[in-house]
């Protein structure tokens, strides 16, 4: 993958047209989580704060789609990601899903291993769930399934991980789990892969290193007005409490929109 296919996806996938639809859309959705006595900041720092949070979300799904990527350039066969159900009903997706050779291999992966006790056992058990529906549904394959944490310099949770899958007892099964490099020195043993992306994340982030994160004026800005007559059409009733006179909307109003001008011809 070349750095400009890999810097495109990025810049589509975090910081593409929708993002000012969405920052508006949760907005006015939310007007509470904005205002109010009770909050020390003013709304535009909290908004700074939900972006950040939305970026490192939309990160962790693009890191996804990158290696979704990679897998399929060497050449294993991807599978249905929408892998069916678990005991309870509840739909089970995988992450990374794919086959060769008469084995399953099942890739549940987060940015870094920094979860809380309740957290890192949900993770866990959510994974071994994955493993039953996967035996069940492909029961003459070997299954190799592991958790890989991309950011290798936190490895909270290490251990406990470790002693989850020294239970295992399943022939047909391995677990393993990854930091960084690893899984591509020995789960794929395509180091060359993880120096290109590594490669392709470090130039992106030196061509960042300048940029100052910013938003759009909700007041006058093109961008926002653009975003406004897209939810007009999505979300009218959204539109219409914006420009009613409850309370939450009146003070959101003056913290955003304090002149009126995108919400003309409204």
């Amino acid at each position: 993958m070349t750095y400009e296919e890999f810097k495109d996806r990025l810049d589509d996938r975090i910081f593409g047209e929708d993002l000012n639809y969405e920052i508006l859309l949760t907005v006015l959705k939310n007007p509470k989580r904005y205002i109010g006595l009770f909050r020390i900041t003013n709304a535009k720092t909290k908004l700074i704060q939900n972006i950040t949070q939305s970026c490192e979300i939309k990160f962790g799904d693009f890191i996804e789609e990158i290696l979704t990527e990679y897998i399929s350039e060497m050449n294993y066969e991807l599978l249905d990601k929408n892998i069916g159900f678990d005991e309870e009903r509840n739909r089970l997706n995988a992450d990374q899903i794919f086959k060769n050779n008469g084995v399953i291999y099942l890739i549940e992966q987060k940015i870094r291993d920094d979860h809380d006790s309740t957290k890192k056992r949900g993770q866990y058990s959510n994974l071994i769930k994955k493993i039953k529906t996967l035996k069940l549904k492909f029961p003459s394959y070997q299954i190799r399934a592991c958790m890989w944490f991309s950011d290798d310099s936190l490895k909270k949770n290490k251990k406990f991980y470790q002693e989850q899958i020294s239970n295992n007892t399943d022939d047909k099964v391995d677990i393993f789990i990854f930091y960084g490099k690893e899984l591509f020195e020995i789960f794929f043993k395509r180091v060359d892969i993880y120096d290109e992306f590594i490669s392709h994340l470090r130039k992106n982030k030196e061509e960042r290193s300048g940029n100052i994160l910013s938003v759009p004026d909700f007041d006058t800005s093109k961008e926002i007005k653009n975003a406004l007559l897209k939810i007009k059409k999505t979300y009218p009733k959204l539109i219409k409490n914006l420009l009613s006179n409850k309370d939450e909307f009146i003070e959101l109003r003056k913290e955003f929109f304090p002149t009126g001008k995108n919400l003309k011809d409204l």
